[in-house]
This record gives C-alpha cells, sequence and structure tokens, in this order.
C-alpha cells in the first residue's frame, strides 16, 4: 500500500490534492490542516510519501520537515514540499531540512500527477529502486566512486564494508523498515568506515591492542568520514554521512564523538554499530583470532542496551541460523 499523508492548512487545496491523490493511486490520503496535529499521528500512520506547503500560520513547511526528520521512523521518508513563495533561497532551505523534492506552486495537475506516479513507483519491484528515483542518481554514483577509492587504498577496509552492509541490510529487514530505507542502508554502509583511510597503515595493523596514545587518533576517523562525506542536502548521502559520523555512539550515552543515546542516534547508525560489531568478532584481526559465532554473538547480547540499541541487537539475533553467510576472514 502507497500511503501518502498531505498537510496544508488551505482546505481548498487539501481537496483539490486528495482527489488527485486518490484518482492517480486509488486511494485517499490522510490530509491535515495542522501540522503539529500530523507530527503527532505520523509516527502510528508509515506513510510511503509525505507532502507539506511550505506557508502556514503554526508552523511553516521547514520547520515542519526538521522536525519530521528528527523522527527515527521518518528519518529517510520522502517528503515534497510546495510554494507559492517568491523566495529564491526557500528551495535550499527546504533540501537542508531534508525535503526530497521542492515543488513551486502553481503545479499543474499533470505535473503533480507525475511526481505522485514517480514516488509510488519505488514500491514497485518491478520498476526500478529507492535510490533511481527519489534520490538523483549522482548521489549513488558519488558514494559508488568513494567505494572504489577507499578499495584501491585499502582493500581490507572494502571487504570488510561489503560485509557489515551484509549484515545491517539483514537486520533491517528483520526489523521490517521500509524497502527503500533498507536500500538507501545498503549503499549508506559501504562508507560508513571510509574516514579509517585517515588512520595511517602503521596504527591500522599494529599486532596488538592499541595503546592509548593512539586511540583518539584512530577515533578521530569518525569526523574524517563525515567530512569526507558532509554538506550535502540530498538524502542518501545525507544518510552516510550520519552513519559515517554516528556509528562509534552508545545506545546508553556514552559512546563517541558526540555523546549521544537512545534514539537521539540515527537509526543508520544504531544498525551499522551492532553489524560492525559482529564482522569484526567474526574476522580475524592483527592482535587475536577471530571469535566464533556464537562467543560474537553473546557478546553482542551482554551490549544490549548499553552499547547497543535493543531491537537491533533482537533483529540481529532473529538471524542467528543465517549469521554463517556472512563470515569472513580479515
Amino acid at each position: 500500500m502507497f500511503r501518502v499523508v498531505i498537510v496544508d492548512d488551505d482546505e481548498a487545496t487539501l481537496k483539490l490534492f486528495s482527489a488527485v491523490i486518490k484518482r492517480v493511486l486509488g486511494e485517499a490520503p490522510v490530509a491535515f490542516s495542522d501540522p503539529r496535529a500530523a507530527l503527532d499521528e505520523l509516527p502510528q500512520l508509515r506513510p510511503s510519501l509525505v507532502i507539506v506547503d511550505y506557508f502556514m500560520p503554526e508552523m511553516d513547511g521547514v520547520a515542519f520537515t526538521r522536525a519530521l526528520r528528527s523522527q527515527a521512523a521518518h528519518e529517510f521518508t520522502p517528503i515534497m514540499m510546495l510554494t507559492a513563495h517568491s523566495d529564491r533561497s526557500l528551495g535550499p532551505r527546504a533540501l537542508d531540512a531534508g525535503a526530497t523534492t521542492f515543488v513551486e506552486k502553481p503545479i499543474s495537475i499533470k505535473d503533480f500527477t507525475a511526481q505522485l506516479r514517480r514516488f509510488a513507483a519505488v514500491q514497485a519491484p518491478s520498476r526500478t529502486t529507492y535510490g533511481e528515483i527519489v534520490m538523483p542518481t549522482d548521489e549513488r554514483d558519488t558514494i559508488e566512486r568513494l567505494f572504489r577509492a577507499m578499495r584501491t587504498a585499502n582493500r581490507e577496509l572494502a571487504d570488510n564494508a561489503e560485509a557489515v552492509r551484509d549484515v545491517a541490510a539483514a537486520i533491517a529487514e528483520q526489523m521490517h523498515l521500509p524497502a527503500g530505507d533498507i536500500d538507501a542502508l545498503r549503499a549508506a554502509a559501504l562508507v560508513y568506515d571510509i574516514g579509517m583511510l585517515s588512520v595511517p597503515e602503521r596504527v591500522r595493523s599494529m599486532p596488538a591492542a592499541l595503546p592509548m596514545r593512539w586511540r583518539s587518533l584512530v577515533n578521530s576517523h569518525v569526523d574524517a568520514g563525515a567530512a569526507i562525506l558532509g554538506g550535502a542536502t540530498r538524502p542518501l548521502l545525507r544518510m552516510a554521512e550520519a552513519t559515517a559520523r554516528h556509528h562509534h555512539e552508545r545506545y546508553d550515552g556514552t559512546g563517541y564523538p558526540e555523546g549521544l543515546g537512545g534514539d537521539d542516534i540515527p537509526i543508520s547508525a544504531r544498525i551499522v554499530a551492532v553489524a560492525d560489531t559482529y564482522v569484526a568478532l567474526t574476522s580475524e584481526r592483527p592482535y587475536r583470532v577471530e571469535f566464533t559465532q556464537s562467543h560474537a554473538i553473546s557478546q553482542i547480547r551482554g551490549e544490549r542496551g548499553k552499547a547497543f540499541d535493543p531491537d537491533v541487537v533482537d533483529a540481529l539475533l532473529r538471524l542467528e541460523d543465517r549469521l554463517s553467510e556472512f563470515r569472513r576472514s580479515a
């Protein structure tokens, strides 16, 4: 089911767009004239697309978009912002707040219909993927080029990223995240550790656990990764940046770099944190042999609710029979 939520304080616009949406998609949207009421209801609605007007008296579309993006369930929900406002700075501000696309009004019924069908095609598996429609192909191309550069510089780092990507995607599937979010996570996870290229090879390959004097250097790789991926306004690169920066936060708030805790940590980073730990524990390292699968799972279970999101750990545990597919040797 492709569910649309539309938020606009103008009743005439709500009625017009609702009628078009029902005709095109076969199901009436959930309509709100009050953006604050919409924010309260959206976590339960799980929409496939949110359409929001910019100019609303209680909360404008940019503030609404930013607030929606702060909800973990809607970190990557497609958002179409509409406006008749003439301010040329509004488009960049909308995209920076997290809007997927920005459309100026008046928009013809034909063009609005085309936009709806473009987003609805995301859920049609025989058509194309989320990344190819909602996210411009240059985002995916950028990540693929960065990953190829990472592979050229350090094959081991790239192989590790591919293993983490596979485990992370499997966890996300167990958590029943939307297909588009899982597809985006597959791409973003490839470069979650790209900042490790800033750490000298002699430090990465030390045949013993790192001494404290090198720890801050290694920890800085999250800032380096965020810097490489940072500054983008589009969803996939924003997700990749957040994942690179926050995959060493801890659920109890004692991680780095910002000491975020609980749902304040982006969901992509919470998932990759567990996937990264599983792959690391079951891979050979210069300073130790790999753990058995059962030992690795036991270690991760012991950090449930401390280092790791309980829901993510539980999803990994449900994969126990499949985890041997993801074993690798360093």
